[in-house]
């Protein structure tokens, strides 16, 4: 996104919720022009909930005294709340007022910007823009066949691969589920599980147990060499989300070409359509093993074609253009 802004001559710098403050606004007063959100959340984040009342106010005093001094605020909505959040009350008034306090706000979809305008009553100053893909950050030149040989996997077996954070709105345990139900042989469920709490090490731990056409890689972290490595490894990729808004996994599926499975739900409809993988309606009782069933029938290559015609939307030279607007509003 920075490359492409500057390619319109914009500087884009990494600002810092410590960095914030009376003494930096008036210090950068009109050689900053804009200050962009992405999580707020994170700006008033603590340990306990006194010091995340404090930080909050002082973020919306600081927002407030920004705008006073002529910044322009935007926000871009990646989720309606943040998940797993110890105060979600608070996090509910940081928003209104993050909301009345933005000169404009970007969202990912239509869907989104309707839960905006429902949920803290904003309507004006809204863009759609969609999230960019990740075909250049994550290296991308190993083979199928040299991806499955350093993972010990068969060169003849179906791969579904799970991708991301152990978290519960994730739906590893419902994935976990329908893959049970699915008996053929040549089948196996790759988890490449992020893990970093105690629901996560106790789900894979069930995982690695609960069949043995599951092949569970756990980490804290995966470095960008690593991404390519599962996913060239797929056959296609499966995200049963519970609740999501705007999912980096089915991005990057896409930038590495991979069909998808999701669930109906959030901006990804309008992100995955039929011809790029499998939509389930997560309400119906079986529907993501009917998915998942399915999608062995589909023409893979073609689903391909179709994903990097949907990527060439997502370039983020159009993106930074739309930015522009944005800032511009």
């Amino acid at each position: 996104m920075a490359r492409a802004m500057a390619d319109l001559g914009i500087e884009v710098l990494a600002g810092h919720a410590e960095d914030l403050s009376e003494t930096w606004l008036l210090e950068n007063q009109g050689s900053i022009d804009v200050l962009h959100l992405h999580w707020p959340h994170f700006m008033y984040n603590a340990p306990d909930l006194a010091g995340r009342v404090s930080r909050c106010a002082n973020l919306i005093s600081y927002l407030a005294r920004a705008r006073s001094l002529g910044y322009k605020v935007v926000w871009t909505m990646h989720n309606l709340y943040p998940h797993e959040s110890p105060s979600p009350d608070l996090d509910r008034l940081a928003r209104l007022a993050i909301t009345r306090l933005t000169t404009a706000i970007i969202v990912h979809c239509q869907y989104a910007r309707e839960l905006l305008r429902q949920h803290f009553f904003r309507d004006e100053g809204v863009f759609i823009v969609p999230h960019g893909h990740f075909i250049d950050p994550y290296p991308n030149t190993l083979t199928r066949s040299e991806s499955r040989k350093q993972l010990g996997l068969a060169e003849n077996k179906f791969v579904y691969l799970f991708f991301g954070n152990v978290r519960p709105n994730k739906g590893l345990e419902t994935l976990l589920q329908a893959f049970a139900n699915i008996l053929d042989d040549d089948v196996i469920l790759l988890c490449a599980a992020k893990v970093y709490s105690d629901y996560g090490v106790s789900l894979v731990e069930r995982a690695v147990k609960f069949d043995s056409r599951i092949v569970v890689h756990a980490s804290q972290f995966f470095a960008n060499e690593e991404f390519q490595l599962y996913f060239n490894a797929a056959d296609v990729v499966v995200l049963p989300f519970l609740d999501i808004l705007t999912s980096g996994s089915a991005i990057t599926a896409l930038s590495f070409g991979r069909p998808t499975i999701v669930p109906a739900i959030g901006c990804l409809t309008e992100l995955i359509d039929d011809n790029l993988g499998e939509i389930y309606d997560p309400k119906q009782s079986g529907a993501l093993e009917q998915a998942m069933r399915a999608v062995r029938q589909r023409d893979l290559e073609a689903c391909r074609v179709a994903i990097n015609h949907r990527l060439k939307s997502l370039s983020w030279d159009s993106i930074a253009r739309m930015t522009l607007q944005v800032y511009r509003y």
